[in-house]
């Protein structure tokens, strides 16, 4: 009898500890879920938040979808966790507006975009511009970008990076030139130049405009050295030639 009540004890501790286990288990995998749910709905707001902050940039009907899908694959993913009948409703809506995207939606040329006025707004737009890059890249990794669409994406970013960074350096140049600062306006210069050289963009007004500003400034620059250097010949021959007509003119006699 006594033997039954230890083999008894000795099992119900077995199961004890088995629930115990059990408990603790679905306790992580429930924390677990909330987590990933948590961090996923933070992915949507992110996107959500840059869609409503795009407006200032040209954007494509690629980039559209690319945001807006990634939205869609997060509801899905979430929807997969908790089977929230509410994200059926949710998924069904952005699929249409990606529908509705890929049939009427009419991309923006780069000749559209328009340059921040202060360095406020340059810092924001450059952030932008880096969270744009980003999920890029991030949904390239995930396979749900084609590598041509993610080239000609990375590319548009890049280019708008550089204009602003361009027209920063030539602004900076000017505010040189102003400060007499002549040493310095020229490694602006010559970096702003070398920069719109290499950009394998033909027949783009911007850096048409940019690189002929930026080799007049350049131009302009030298000839005020050329033109200095001019005087400064003249004056040092004049002086010597004053220096000789006071040594050899006549003594007076006192």
């Amino acid at each position: 009898m006594t033997l039954y009540i230890i083999v008894g004890i000795g099992f119900f501790a077995i199961l004890l500890v088995i629930f115990t286990l059990m408990q603790q288990k679905n306790s992580r995998a429930e924390t677990d879920k909330r987590t990933e749910i948590s961090r996923l709905t933070i992915t949507v707001d992110e996107t959500e938040d840059l869609l409503s902050r795009i407006s200032n940039i040209p954007v494509t009907k690629a980039l559209m979808i690319i945001l807006n899908n990634r939205i869609l694959e997060t509801y899905k993913s979430i929807y997969s966790l908790n089977n929230d009948r509410s994200l059926a409703s949710l998924i069904n809506d952005r699929q249409t507006l990606i529908e509705s995207i890929s049939n009427s939606f009419q991309s923006k040329g780069l000749d559209t975009f328009r340059l921040p006025n202060d360095d406020r707004e340059v810092l924001q737009m450059v952030q932008l511009l880096k969270k744009v890059k980003g999920i890029i890249n991030n949904e390239h990794k995930r396979g749900r970008i084609n590598p041509e669409v993610f080239a000609n994406e990375i590319k548009r970013v890049d280019l708008m990076q550089i204009r602003i960074n361009i027209n920063s350096i030539i602004s900076r140049a000017k505010t040189a030139v102003e400060a007499k600062q002549t040493g310095s306006a020229r490694t602006y210069l010559d970096k702003a130049i070398k920069t719109l050289k290499a950009i394998n963009s033909d027949g783009d007004s911007f850096v048409n405009e940019r690189l002929a500003e930026a080799q007049a400034m350049l131009a302009k620059i030298d000839q005020v050295k050329i033109d200095r250097d001019e005087q400064t010949k003249i004056d040092k021959e004049e002086k010597s030639s004053t220096d000789l007509d006071t040594i050899f003119q006549p003594k007076k006699k006192w």
